[in-house]
């Protein structure tokens, strides 16, 4: 081979790796716009946790909008804090959100993954509880 056809082959492959860089950035920086544009959405509409929950129930919610009211959930939603380690018992209507979610048919492994895991980095006081009822939803999906 000669020295240009090696050089074209390089720039090719250079050029290639820059646009996969390019596309891979904008890719995450869409689902961090899309992140915010759902918690401003559900500020402005007044979204509460029955609202969340009444969707979670619903046997015809598409896996798409689980996701959607989780990732609001998690954004505008934080687990009331404990009293000397003991959840309040308001605590328990976030906890049966997550209950439902896992519950649900609609709802695969990857979304309960993803559920988990980013409640448990919101709300670390609660990982046993939010393990818990992950497992009673996951438990009650399969009866």
């Amino acid at each position: 081979m000669n020295q240009t056809a090696v050089v074209i082959i390089l720039a090719t492959v250079i050029l290639i790796l820059v646009a996969s860089l390019i596309f891979l950035a904008a890719k995450l920086g869409s689902d961090k716009i899309a992140a915010s544009a759902a918690a401003k959405e559900a500020a402005e509409r007044g979204v509460t946790l029955d609202d969340l929950f009444t969707v979670a129930s619903d046997p015809s919610t598409s896996k798409n909008k689980l996701f959607s009211i989780l990732r609001m959930f998690s954004t505008n939603f934080r687990l009331p804090p404990k009293k000397d380690g003991v959840a309040p018992d308001e605590a328990k209507e976030y906890l049966n959100f997550i209950t439902a979610l896992a519950s649900h048919k609609n709802a695969d492994a990857k979304l309960i993954a993803f559920m988990s895991n980013e409640l448990k980095k919101k709300n670390p006081e609660y990982v046993r509880e939010i393990e818990a009822y992950e497992q009673k939803g996951t438990l009650k999906s399969r009866s």
